[in-house]
């Protein structure tokens, strides 16, 4: 892996120039002006800090991601470091304990905290706690963060930054040799150090346990966890330790810790600079960073979303709408799902879908579309009526029935396959068969096909997609086992219909979709 650093991207970078060092180097004997200034300095680097992280979150919130997100424990703690700083920077300078007070700071851990961030794709939380049972040996499919227990005592490591879509956990420590030795020392590991000097114990980690403890504990919480049917990724990041320790007792600790096969990068790999939020603030947002596969499995809620007037133009809202039309044409307004979310997703990739779900999809058109949506549908598949249609006359056509610019490179038509249910169950992991039993017919062929052509399944619904993942782990018998590739989008659209079908649904909406 690359070093951590902004220049990798060709982003504009912003200088860290050892801010940690300075503070640390503030020494008690330091004048009146060093301490004041140093005191100004932390507090501009923590507003900078706190502004940044403002940014971070008002582009969640314009993407509609800020539920997903956790961010607020971290920010809280960047607050309650604010709040000190202020009180120190009009301390009296000649006290000792303002001095103390600054180099005993968390700032420089929450700004290299932030720092590395910005050098992550899909950041999805900063300052996470994870929680496992020690008898515990299945994974947790659908991990939550929990702050009670359950009456039985729960372990639990913290994860600095969670990335990649939960896949890579990373933890920060500004822990250095001498410390590391001190705790081995105090654990009988190791005989005194050569060096007599004194070093500040109130860094992050002064009341947390040795650092091969927490890496343990990560480690643990890691493999009783499985974020898309795959266990989280630990990386320990030491900006303070050398690649080649001075000391052969540290340089045998991070062998130890590499042996629990956690990803280590040293003060090597970490740049001192990092670059502008600004830049990097579309990746951090991503939501995912794995790539698609070449060829997409649409669902026939995606399907239903692609043909919907609701999904190409302002609707005005009548009465005989349903609540969930009624929403969606609110969610319309404020994000236009097309645009914004499916055709980028989509890109110029191949598209196919089962038989299954093309019929499903035409029965619904049937009998509540607009001719507006029937048209739409039938443009959207490879049929025997439309096999004449190019690319290009589909596209045109598209665009003369939507109010957004449909895409050159949205690859029309989607291609419809056959399948069979029961070879696909056959031949796919022993789980299938229980995942299929909890399936409607229409959701067996889409998603059990996804599951064995290894194509991305694109799909609005969630609640299926969470069940499939339960019941594969429920029923995991080696680890080598995943499940199909789901991207769920972040809303459905239903068919707006025709005012009479509609009144005739007595109000429940759509028919269902599976």
């Amino acid at each position: 892996m690359p070093p951590i650093n902004g220049e990798a991207d060709g982003q504009t970078s912003q200088p860290n120039d050892d801010f940690e060092g300075k503070i640390f180097a503030l020494d008690i004997s330091a004048s009146a002006e060093e301490t004041e200034r140093m005191a100004t300095r932390m507090q501009q680097r923590c507003s900078l800090l706190l502004d940044e992280l403002e940014q971070f979150q008002s582009h969640l919130k314009q993407q509609k991601k800020e539920k997903r997100v956790e961010v607020r424990g971290f920010k809280t703690g960047i607050n309650a470091e604010m709040k000190l700083l202020n009180k120190l920077a009009t301390a009296d300078p000649n006290e000792p304990k303002t001095k103390h007070g600054l180099r005993s700071s968390n700032l420089s851990f929450f700004d290299t905290v932030w720092s590395i961030a910005k050098t992550r794709s899909s950041v999805v939380a900063l300052g996470k706690r994870f929680f496992w049972l020690p008898e515990q040996t299945a994974p947790d499919a659908n991990p939550k963060v929990q702050t009670k227990g359950t009456g039985q005592q729960k372990n639990v490591a913290l994860v600095d930054i969670v990335s990649q879509d939960g896949l890579e956990w990373i933890k920060v420590s500004s822990i250095t040799e001498k410390r590391i030795i001190w705790d081995l020392t105090r654990a009988g590991w190791a005989g005194d150090s050569s060096s007599d000097e004194d070093e500040d114990q109130s860094s992050d980690d002064g009341d947390e346990p040795g650092l091969v403890k927490q890496v343990e504990a990560l480690v643990k919480a890691s493999r009783a966890t499985r974020i898309r049917y795959r266990h989280p990724t630990v990386r320990l990041i030491l900006p303070r330790i050398k690649a080649v320790p001075d000391s052969k007792e540290v340089g045998n600790v991070l062998q130890q810790i590499k042996d629990l096969g956690v990803h280590i990068q040293t003060s090597e790999d970490v740049s001192s600079q990092y670059p502008s939020i600004s830049s990097v603030v579309n990746r951090m947002a991503v939501d995912r960073s794995e790539p698609f596969s070449e060829v997409l499995n649409i669902d026939c809620t995606i399907l239903l979303a692609f043909a919907s007037d609701l999904s190409h133009s302002r609707v005005a809202p009548e009465d005989w709408h349903n609540k969930a039309i009624s929403r969606q044409i609110e969610m319309e307004s404020e994000d236009q799902l097309l645009p914004s979310n499916l055709w980028p997703t989509c890109g110029s990739r191949k598209m196919v879908c089962t038989s299954e779900a093309a019929v499903r999809m035409q029965e619904i058109v049937d009998i509540i579309g607009t001719e507006t949506e029937k048209r739409r549908a039938v443009l959207l598949l490879s049929t025997d009526d439309t096999t004449k249609l190019s690319k290009d006359d589909r596209l045109q056509e598209f665009q003369r029935l939507s109010d957004y610019n449909v895409p050159s490179e949205w690859a029309l038509p989607i291609e419809v396959v056959d399948v069979d249910i029961s070879s696909m169950i056959s031949s796919l992991p022993s789980s299938a068969e229980k995942v299929s039993e909890n399936l409607t017919p229409i959701n067996q062929s889409v998603f059990l096909y996804g599951w064995l052509t290894h194509r991305t399944t694109i799909s609005s619904n969630g609640s299926v997609a969470k069940d499939i993942e339960t019941t594969i782990e429920t029923n995991r018998v080696d680890e080598k086992t995943q499940g199909p590739d789901i991207w769920l989008s972040a809303s459905s659209r239903s068919l707006v219909g025709k005012e009479k079908e509609r009144r005739g649904a007595n109000g429940k909406g759509a028919l269902p979709q599976d």
